[in-house]
């Protein structure tokens, strides 16, 4: 099983829609006006950027959604430089690249609200690998 379809809250889905297809390498698949856009990637990842605020009545979106985020992990530290150059010279406020938790990562807010990573993978320290208790 894997992860194949992710739904974000968006301000802005048309600039969302545009910076994941200009920097993450997304298709479009469906736009319906400015309420929602479906794209895809080259893994058959199915993304989501929706506003739905009076499509569902009564939803209470978290206060603090601030704090979600989506990653995109890269091959190495220069492919994460190489994107946060093309993205700072593009006029984004990113945070410039650094070390957390032994991965080169920086985040960035996009047009919707939320957080994107662009990070190396992350390495697992033995003393954290999730060991099943014995049955």
């Amino acid at each position: 099983m894997k992860l194949n379809h992710i739904n974000l809250y968006s301000h802005d889905t048309e600039a969302d829609r545009v910076m994941f297809e200009q920097y993450f390498g997304l298709r479009t698949l469906v736009v319906r006006g400015i309420k929602m856009a479906i794209m895809e990637d080259n893994d058959g990842l199915v993304l989501i950027v929706n506003h739905f605020d009076n499509k569902l009545e009564g939803f209470d979106y978290p206060g603090q959604f601030d704090i979600l985020h989506i990653g995109f992990i890269q091959k190495s530290r220069e492919d994460v430089n190489a994107l946060y150059e093309r993205l700072s010279a593009d006029g984004w406020e990113v945070q410039a690249p650094r070390n957390v938790h032994g991965a080169w990562s920086f985040y960035f807010r996009a047009k919707g609200g939320y957080f994107i990573e662009v990070t190396t993978l992350t390495p697992v320290r033995p003393e954290e690998a999730y060991r099943r208790a014995p049955c």
